[in-house]
């Protein structure tokens, strides 16, 4: 009998076995069946379809951050001034 070649213990995935394994799971595979059809234990399956569907969203939430000390009103009128007198500092222009 052939000596057994070592298996590296971790191999990672390229981004097109990520995008395979998600397909598939669309496609309504199991992660037994996407598993053995990639040679992937399914908990790798599941653990890339949990990063797929948990990835955090592009934009934020409606009242996240903190909140607004100066209106948009406010807003305009310091950068007016800022532009007209570039050489004053924030306590001048706070002060005006």
């Amino acid at each position: 009998m052939p000596p057994r070649r070592k298996k590296e213990k971790f191999q990672q995935l390229t981004e097109f076995e990520r995008g395979r394994i998600i397909g598939l799971r669309e496609g309504e595979f199991s992660y037994h069946a996407i598993g053995a059809r990639g040679q992937r234990n399914s908990s790798t399956v599941m653990r890339v379809w949990k990063q797929w569907t948990d990835e955090p969203q592009t934009t934020r939430k409606t009242g996240c951050g903190q909140r607004k000390v100066t209106s948009a009103h406010e807003d305009r009128h310091l950068f007016l001034m800022a532009v007209n007198d570039r050489t004053a500092s924030s306590r001048k222009l706070a002060a005006r």
